[in-house]
């Protein structure tokens, strides 16, 4: 999900190769975020190191991707 989330983000941007750090730590927290929540929650779901690991991995490969696809495009 994180892999989509970034590649779309990547594709709005158009400054993408400039704001790539930027887009990676707002993902990342946002992942981040949601995992605490699910921890704080009510709702019989706990935080998982193991997800916001994947998160992370995720986000990083949209990115990577989208870095190339966008170098060999231009």
């Amino acid at each position: 999900m994180y892999l989509i989330f970034a590649l779309i983000w990547g594709l709005k941007i158009e400054n993408f190769s400039e704001r790539k750090i930027e887009i990676s730590t707002y993902l990342i927290l946002f992942g981040l975020g949601l995992e605490i929540l699910q921890h704080v929650l009510p709702f019989g779901r706990y935080f998982d190191l193991g997800d916001f690991v994947a998160n992370c991995i995720g986000v990083l490969f949209g990115v990577f991707i989208l870095y190339y696809l966008k170098k060999k495009l231009l």
